[in-house]
């Protein structure tokens, strides 16, 4: 840090600029118009990647594990617990997990208001006429972060509250340390310490916290040094500056190494090879698109369909190269002139390297990535921009301003519909990346489950058509799907391509062993159920299969071990309770077997199959009262169920209780006017 030309530190600011009422009902204000554009977003469905991270995550179960968060994921520790208390909190229960999210966006809201107020009072800039507009400047720069579009994949998307928590840590730390380093009292002590633990929760949040060290580096050279660059030993802050660098790399050797360049291979999502060196060509037209997107935030997508750049000379890449060049001379020309706008040209940049740089990621291009980034952006608009206006006419500043915060909020409130449920986003995917097969996936996957069979199944062959080398997910889905019509042989055609892509595909050799099952191959089935467990041996539901065709076969020990491995890894597995029991009642084991019926129900007492099963066995154990019994609550839960009726009455009319048997009958009729055994016994009636 520089040495030379001190500036003097004074509290003086502070006191001459206390907040007022007013300042609070602006800041009240920048939170109703977050509360108010994201309104619609809190019954938004789990999308995407919500669903191996939040919806089928065993470790969010349990709140109090902390161990098994960490082992899950020390990188972004504090995103998943705060996952782990909304489950715990509400379940499954979308709108919680909303709340949260949008929570996170408010306090950075406000974390932004508090920096941009705090950087106008610095020794480089409040003598720049800054300072008479600083509480205007921190006003309108929160409320163009808090409405702008591009927010919405950090807010409204669930999982991605990683991007929203780093960057409130990561603001939090930045904040602190200029507050710190304005103060003179003893007080500055307690700033630092607040900076070093909110830096802390950054890097249990995500990883591009790793630049947070040289964002504290750009705001003290660019809000506080004035003199010749120089650096002592003796000066704290070098030391301190040091000690983090120390810091940052033992924990990038130690937990990365060279692995975070690592060549990814294609997948479901790409069907090309992302190296280090095509990655960061492509990040050059990535960037360029993320700066024009914050201009004018139209065309978003949650799956961006960005072919890879393999050659610094292919024309778009070198004009995005050119046009960021551009931008970082333009930010180091204007550096003495304009500090604020190149510092928040700076703080973009740097604070986008770890994902748009040299570090290979799957996914070249998301829109939350600028969350973070998006503040200097924003504090250049309200640093720069609106001062100028201001100059002009107070009320042009005032016009321009709230009319780019009104279409930003509508944008939002727009794209939030978007994100309603899977049916809505990845139609929006589909008709904005066409060549994706990623977006037919998924948009195949939310027809599924609507129980639109068809176009769901058109859309897996539109995927498998688009990536025929590499998905071996579409290839699986497409097969579960014909399964669902008794295409068994095209259905195990798919499951041959899904492992033939990705050979340790367990649900692809569970998926075919069913098909092989339903086609009597009983060999072939127990072969493809035995490499499943092989390759995933705690997975409880290729147990209760293979025990299904165990059970067929009348292989009955077999099938009442591996029904009870299923049972013992999901204690609550209805299905395998109740074949358990089935098994037991053709032992004869009939104690057993009544047993697992009743826990069954105790564990669900709508389990409709539980009840017809157990009275079929009190029947023929003769205890013709609870077998009634049992067909009564089976009627009361499906009064539509012709043969709980039908077995109910021949148990009245074995007991003489006629009138009782022929209204069971008769009701059999109404549901079923053709069955021959009711209309007989009622014929003899009469």
């Amino acid at each position: 840090m520089a040495t030379a030309a001190p500036v003097a530190e004074q509290d003086a600011p502070h006191r001459s600029a206390k907040l007022t009422f007013r300042d609070f009902l602006m800041l009240a204000g920048v939170i109703l118009l977050g509360i108010l554009i994201y309104s619609n977003s809190f019954d938004c469905s789990f999308h995407f990647d919500d669903r191996h991270n939040i919806m089928s995550n065993p470790v969010l179960r349990d709140a109090s594990d902390l161990a098994a968060i960490w082992k899950h994921s020390q990188n972004r520790f504090l995103p998943f617990y705060s996952l782990a208390l909304n489950y715990q909190s509400s379940g499954l229960e979308v709108a919680s997990y909303h709340y949260f999210n949008l929570a996170i966006h408010l306090i950075n809201a406000f974390l932004v208001w508090l920096l941009s107020f705090v950087i106008c009072s610095t020794p480089n800039l409040k003598h720049t006429g800054l300072n008479e507009h600083k509480k205007a400047i921190a006003f309108v720069t929160a409320l163009l972060f808090i409405s702008h579009p591009l927010a919405t994949q950090s807010v409204t998307y669930i999982i991605q509250r990683m991007a929203s928590m780093v960057a409130m840590f990561y603001l939090l730390s930045v904040l602190l340390y200029v507050k710190g380093r304005l103060s003179t009292s003893v007080r500055k002590y307690v700033y630092f310490v607040g900076s070093l633990l909110a830096g802390v929760g950054a890097l249990l949040s995500k990883e591009n916290a790793y630049t947070l060290p040289l964002a504290l580096v750009l705001c003290e050279i660019a809000l506080f040094q004035s003199g010749k660059f120089k650096i002592s030993f003796r000066d704290y802050r070098v030391l301190g500056a040091l000690a983090g660098f120390v810091l940052l790399g033992i924990l990038v050797i130690t937990k990365f190494s060279t692995l975070i360049f690592r060549t990814i291979p294609p997948s479901g999502g790409t069907d090309y090879t992302v190296t280090t060196t095509n990655y960061l060509l492509t990040q050059f037209r990535v960037i360029s698109i993320y700066i024009r997107m914050l201009f004018l935030p139209f065309g978003q997508n949650l799956d961006w369909d960005i072919e890879p750049s393999y050659s610094l000379f292919e024309l778009k890449t070198l004009a995005g190269l050119l046009f960021l060049s551009g931008i970082i001379a333009f930010a180091v020309w204007i550096y003495k002139r304009n500090r604020i706008m190149a510092f928040g040209i700076f703080w973009f940049f740097l604070t986008l390297a770890v994902e748009s740089s040299l570090v290979p990621i799957e996914d070249t291009f998301f829109e939350h990535r600028t969350y973070l980034p998006s503040f200097g952006f924003f504090l250049i608009l309200g640093a720069v921009i609106y001062p100028w206006l201001a100059s002009k006419n107070n009320f042009l500043a005032y016009g321009v301003f709230a009319g780019i915060i009104l279409i930003n909020s509508f944008l939002t409130f727009e794209r939030n519909k978007v994100w309603a449920n899977e049916m809505t986003l990845w139609t929006d995917v589909v008709a904005k990346s066409p060549n994706k097969a990623r977006a037919y996936l998924n948009r195949g996957v939310a027809y599924w489950s609507m129980e639109q069979w068809a176009p769901a199944i058109q859309d897996y062959r539109k995927a498998v058509e688009l990536n025929p080398k590499y998905y071996s997910t579409a290839y699986w889905n497409l097969g579960i799907a014909l399964s669902k019509f008794s295409n068994w042989n095209e259905s195990i055609t798919n499951f041959n391509k899904a492992i033939e892509i990705y050979p340790n595909y367990a649900d692809a050799y569970t998926g075919r062993a069913i098909a092989y099952g339903s086609m009597s191959k009983w060999e072939e089935a127990l072969k493809d159920f035995n490499k499943a467990l092989e390759i995933m041996p705690g997975n409880a539901s290729t147990y209760f299969n293979r025990g299904n065709i165990f059970m067929n076969t009348q292989q009955f020990d077999e099938a009442i071990k591996d029904f009870s491995k299923a049972i013992e890894l999901d204690p609550n597995y209805l299905d395998a309770y109740s074949n358990r029991a089935t098994v037991y009642a053709n032992q004869k084991k009939y104690s057993e077997a009544l047993t697992d019926f009743s826990k069954c129900i105790s564990i669900n007492p709508k389990y409709l199959r539980a009840y017809g099963n157990r009275a079929m066995l009190y029947t023929q154990l003769n205890q013709t009262d609870k077998a009634i019994q049992d067909y009564s609550s089976l009627i009361q839960l499906n009064s539509g169920n012709v043969q709980a009726y039908l077995n109910r009455g021949i148990l009245y009319n074995q007991l003489k209780q006629t009138e009782k048997a022929k209204n069971d009958f008769l009701m059999v009729v109404k549901l079923d006017p053709k069955n021959q055994y009711a209309n007989s016994i009622l014929s003899s009636m009469k």
